[in-house]
Formats: structure tokens, sequence, C-alpha cells
């Protein structure tokens, strides 16, 4: 049994992705290092800004946290990490496969606002959270105007 999906727009899905990633990369610019890194799938990230932190999630379903590094060097942020199956032949009864599995990585730069000795992260329920603090230099402040007459 065959379970095929029409999708009239299927040549133009990678061609669609490719742009979103062009112009998602606004505020946290991907190094030119991930268009060189051999990975496997490519987890979604949403990158939010709240006072105090930048906060960077990651959907990493089924990634064990000891299958997870993340490294800082010279203000490039990386995640890496790596899924994997047991198997994935008919023999074992598999009639189909669509969730990827292998290494990952994804590379950001930070903003100079950016404490990169306080990053923390944490996974839960499959998703990574990354907090990377704002440094105190960076934190909005008023500056009293005083009369000089």
């Amino acid at each position: 049994m065959s379970n095929i999906a029409y999708r009239p727009t299927a040549p133009f899905g990678g061609l669609h992705r490719n742009l979103n990633r062009i112009f998602d990369d606004r505020f946290f610019p991907v190094s030119e290092a991930t268009t060189y890194e051999a990975t496997d799938w490519v987890p979604r990230v949403d990158i939010f800004e709240e006072e105090h932190n930048f906060i960077v999630t990651a959907d990493v379903p089924g990634v064990d946290a000891s299958a997870i590094e993340i490294t800082l060097d010279k203000n490039i942020l990386t995640i890496r990490g790596s899924r994997n199956s047991t198997s994935t032949n008919e023999e074992d009864g598999y009639k189909r496969r669509e969730r990827f599995t292998g290494d990952f990585v994804r590379l950001f730069t930070l903003p100079e606002a950016a404490d990169s000795n306080n990053i923390t992260a944490k996974t839960t329920n499959g998703v990574l959270s990354v907090t990377i603090p704002k440094t105190a230099e960076s934190q909005p402040r008023l500056i009293k105007v005083i009369s000089g007459a």
C-alpha cells in the first residue's frame, strides 16, 4: 500500500525553504560556515528577544541532551547534535520514513549585547532552549537632562 500526497507546488519547496532561510537571518545572521557543514537534517529554530535575554529555541525531538553539544568560539554559537535510528529498512516493519535522522549543525553570530560568559541551555519535551543574557552595558537606562542656565 502506497501513501502518495498530491503536492502541486512540491518542486518549489526547496526554493521556498532557501529563500526563507535567507530572509529569516536578519537579527542572528548564520555564519558562512553553515554552508560548508555537512548535515543530515536541520532543526527548526525560533529566536526572540526579551528585555534581559535572547532566547534560541530549537525543535530536537528524539535527541538526547547528551547528544547535543553547544560551543561558543569568536562570537559564533554552534549547536551540534545527532538523532540516530536503529533501523530504516522495510524488513523491520517500516513502510514510510519521514523523520530525519543523523547529524545536525546550526551556527549563529551573537550580537554585541550578548553576555557570552553566562549562556545556559536545557531541553524540555524535545525543545532545546538556549538563554543568552544581555550585558549590563547594553541594558536601556534613563539619562537625566539638566538645565544649563
